[in-house]
């Protein structure tokens, strides 16, 4: 009797002991699979520049709101949008965070939390909200420099509307991963859903610098080894692959692929992917499509200029014009500006990019206010450097 006591005991602390070892040893797995370390595991090592990448756009290009409070460090306030006498949105926090809601003629007809936002918050932020395993786009963005609520881009301007789908297209370019299944409806009609539990939000270390399961292994088995073993070295690259890198997203919605940019890795090229049109000579427009501007640009052209060449992109810093310029200064010491008069050439060390990079609006966007039909424009700088003739309040009049 002693003994069989003493074996159920035994058995009992054995399960006990397998089951904490077993714990132990799960990690959490990252969506994309088993090659893929996640971004906790890069800080590790990487702590600095994880510290500063936190801050940078790209972090922050999209963000899921899980908790009531995580509406709280975007600052938004409570608003009203005006489509007519009749018809609303109001922006509204509760306690499991913040609503738009759609009041007509005073009632309540809809209401939605805001589950994500995308955008860094420089300019504007974008709002989604859950409906079933589908990702849909809020009637009302907010502008970060304006302070208002905005009707969403594209969408109907007299009245609230709830129903655009947010498709994987747009998480290629504001998320690091998301897996989805095609649903095919009765009609015929083909709809995408996500799998909620695969989404990683913001673009994160490995969308840039590829899969690091195995450099993390290496460098954890062989601590005293410097070189980063496993990982392609962007200085290794030729100019165009450095750039098409970039260029996954900042190439606007025209690039179409049959398969997802998801799996575009460093040392990759944009003319693999099908329907990729290269730059033929338009004026790009200024929203997303920065690798085309910088494609026509002369610095570009003779291999002076990058998008790392202005750009830290782990950094969380916004630069100045004066600390832009004195890049532009680096290689452009001998050039004369004749045409400007003397007492104004002391501002050329100091704001290079306003005459030559200028500020233009968008053709594609701008931003419905409040009880009007009158658009905010979305104005970006342009990346095509050039000596502009003449630059007016924002406007291009000629260029060579």
């Amino acid at each position: 009797m002693g003994l069989r006591r003493f074996l159920i005991i035994f058995a009992i602390l054995a399960s006990f002991v397998v089951a904490m070892v077993t714990c132990t040893k799960v990690e959490k797995k990252d969506s994309r699979g088993l090659a893929y370390a996640g971004s906790e595991t890069c800080i590790k090592c990487h702590k600095s520049i994880g510290d500063s990448y936190i801050h940078n756009a790209h972090f922050n290009a999209s963000r899921v709101l899980s908790k009531p409070s995580s509406i709280d460090s975007l600052n938004l306030p409570e608003g009203t949008f005006l489509f007519n006498d009749h018809t609303k949105v109001g922006v509204e926090k509760r306690e499991p965070g913040l609503y738009q809601i759609a009041y007509v003629d005073g009632k309540n007809r809809k209401e939605e939390h805001i589950d994500m936002v995308f955008g860094a918050g420089i300019s504007a932020y974008t709002f989604a909200f859950w409906y079933g395993n589908k990702l849909m786009q809020m009637p009302l963005n907010y502008l970060t420099k304006e302070h208002q609520w905005v009707n969403s881009p594209g969408f109907p301007t007299d009245q609230i509307y709830f129903g655009r789908p947010i498709i994987s297209r747009c998480m290629e370019c504001h998320s690091s991963y998301v897996d989805k299944k095609i649903i095919q409806s009765d009609n015929f009609n083909i709809e995408e859903e996500f799998i909620k539990g695969s989404l990683i939000a913001g673009i994160d270390c490995e969308r840039c610098h590829g899969p690091a399961a195995k450099h993390v292994e290496f460098h954890e088995e062989n601590p005293l080894v410097k070189k980063a073993n496993y990982m392609v070295s962007y200085k290794s690259l030729a100019l165009n692959r450095r750039i098409d890198m970039c260029g996954v997203c900042h190439s606007g919605t025209a690039l179409q692929t049959l398969n997802s940019t998801f799996s575009f890795k460093p040392g990759d090229t944009l003319k693999t992917l099908p329907q990729y049109n290269n730059y033929t000579g338009e004026d790009a427009d200024v929203h997303g499509k920065q690798k085309q501007l910088l494609e026509a640009s002369l610095c570009y052209k003779i291999g002076k200029a990058e998008c790392i060449s202005c750009h830290d992109v782990h950094s969380g810093a916004k630069l100045s014009p004066e600390i832009y310029s004195q890049k532009c200064i680096s290689c452009h010491q001998d050039v004369q500006h004749n045409k400007i008069a003397k007492n104004n050439q002391v501002l050329l060390t100091k704001n290079c990019i306003d005459c030559h990079m200028p500020i233009k609006e968008s053709k594609a966007i701008g931003f419905q206010m409040s009880n009007s039909k009158e658009k905010i424009p979305y104005k970006l700088r342009t990346h095509r450097i050039a000596v502009y003739e003449k630059v007016l309040n924002g406007g291009l009049l000629s260029l060579h």
